[in-house]
C-alpha cells in the first residue's frame, strides 16, 4: 500500500503507474551498458545537467511528490540527452535533498530514488574487472536518509542536554543506530560547556564498566579539556575513535599539560593507548627535554619500548641522535632500539636522498 499523503488517492496511484510504466520503459530501450569513466563523463559534460537539476528541484510539488515525478520520469526518458548525463542529474538532485528537512519531500519521491537502477555500470578503482554505478542513485538516497535521521537525533539530542542529560547518556549507551549515536555526538558539540560538563560527570562515573562511552568522554575532553578526563580516556577509552581524539586534543592543550598526560599514559594506560598517546603527542613535545628524556627511558619498557623507539626516529634534532647513539653503546634491550630508531632514521635519510 502507498503512504499517501493527501486524499488524491487515485490520482496518486494513477501517476505512481504511469511513472513505473516509464521508468520500465526507459530501462528496456536503455539496456545497462559499460563506459569508461572518461567517456561518461564526456557525455555529462555535454549537456547543462546544473539547470535540469534546479529545474527539479525548484518545482513546487515538491512536499506532495505529483510534479517532481513527472520531472524525473521526463529526464530519465529523456532521448535527446546521453544516459550519463540523465542519471546525473537525478544523482545530483538526490544529494541536494539532505540540504532540506524531511518533510520537505514527499515519500513517493523517495521510494522512486531508492528504487531507481542505475544503467551506466564503470569499471571499479580497483576492481577493473567489476563494473559499479556511476551515479549511485539508490546509495545517494540512502545517505540523504542517512543524513536526516542524523539531524533528528541532534535535535532530540540538544533538548535532552538541557532537560535531561542523563537520559542522554543512557541513550547513547542503549542505541545500536550510527546515525542516532552521532547525532547525539553533533549536539554535544553544539551544547554550552555548562551542559557538556554535566554531561561528562554523568558518563565518567559509568566509563570504567563501560568503554563504549569512549565517544562521549573524548567529545566532552576536547570541549572541557578537563585533565581527570582525559586521563579517564587514556585508561578506559577504546575503538577507532580513541587516536583521532588525543590527536585533536594535542591542539587543544598547552605543550606542559600535553608533556604531563604523556607522562601519565606511559605510567598508568593500557600499554595500546599509552602507545597511541606516544604517537599522537610526541611530534610536538619532541624538542622538549624532559619529554625525550621520558622517552629514551622508555626505549627499556619491554612493552612500550619498541613504540618510544619508532617516535623518537621520527625527524630527531642533533640533540636526539646524540643520545640515541650513546643508548646504543651495548646488548641490552635499550641500546637495540636506540640503535633501531637510528637506523630507521638512516632508512628514511637514504630513501629521501634517493627520490
Amino acid at each position: 500500500m502507498l503512504n499517501l499523503r493527501r486524499p488524491a488517492q487515485a490520482f496518486y496511484v494513477l501517476l505512481v503507474i504511469f511513472c513505473f510504466a516509464s521508468h520500465v520503459q526507459a530501462v528496456e530501450q536503455t539496456p545497462i551498458k559499460q563506459w569508461q569513466g572518461s567517456s561518461a563523463m564526456a557525455a555529462v559534460h555535454s549537456v547543462d545537467i546544473d539547470i535540469a537539476v534546479r529545474e527539479i528541484g525548484n518545482t513546487s510539488s515538491l512536499a506532495d511528490g505529483a510534479g517532481t515525478l513527472i520531472k524525473l520520469t521526463e529526464i530519465e526518458n529523456r532521448s535527446d540527452w546521453p544516459l550519463p548525463a540523465r542519471e546525473a542529474v537525478i544523482y545530483q538532485f538526490t544529494r541536494s535533498l539532505s540540504y532540506l528537512p524531511r518533510d520537505a519531500v514527499a515519500i513517493e519521491v523517495m521510494q522512486y530514488l531508492h528504487n531507481f537502477e542505475a544503467q551506466v555500470l564503470v569499471p571499479h578503482e580497483d576492481h577493473t574487472s567489476a563494473f559499479v554505478p556511476m551515479f549511485n542513485v539508490r546509495g545517494a538516497a540512502a545517505g540523504v536518509e542517512n543524513a536526516w535521521q542524523r539531524s533528528e537525533w541532534a535535535s532530540r539530542g540538544a533538548a535532552l542536554i538541557e532537560t535531561d542529560p542523563a537520559t542522554m547518556v543512557s541513550g547513547y549507551l542503549a542505541s545500536g543506530n550510527h546515525n542516532q549515536r552521532s547525532g547525539l555526538i553533533d549536539a554535544l558539540q553544539q551544547a554550552d560547556i555548562a551542559d557538556v560538563e554535566l554531561v561528562q560527570g554523568i558518563a565518567l562515573k559509568q566509563f570504567e564498566a563501560l568503554p563504549q562511552l569512549t565517544t562521549v568522554i573524548a567529545t566532552t575532553a576536547l570541549i572541557t579539556t578537563d585533565a581527570f578526563a582525559i586521563q579517564q580516556l587514556l585508561i578506559n577509552g577504546r575503538g577507532a575513535g580513541l587516536s583521532s581524539a588525543l590527536a585533536q586534543l594535542d591542539m587543544r592543550l598547552s605543550a606542559s599539560e600535553t608533556a604531563d598526560l604523556l607522562l601519565f599514559a606511559i605510567d598508568h594506560a593500557p600499554a595500546g593507548n599509552a602507545a597511541l598517546a606516544i604517537a599522537a603527542w610526541w611530534p610536538r613535545l619532541r624538542h622538549e627535554s624532559a619529554t625525550r628524556e621520558l622517552l629514551v627511558n622508555t626505549l627499556a619498557n619491554p612493552i612500550l619500548g619498541a613504540d618510544a623507539a619508532l617516535a623518537l626516529a621520527q625527524n630527531p634534532d642533533i640533540q636526539t641522535i646524540k643520545i640515541l647513539q650513546d643508548r646504543a653503546d651495548g646488548d641490552s634491550s635499550a641500546a637495540r632500539r636506540a640503535q633501531m630508531a637510528l637506523d630507521i632514521n638512516r632508512s628514511q635519510l637514504i630513501g629521501e636522498s634517493q627520490q
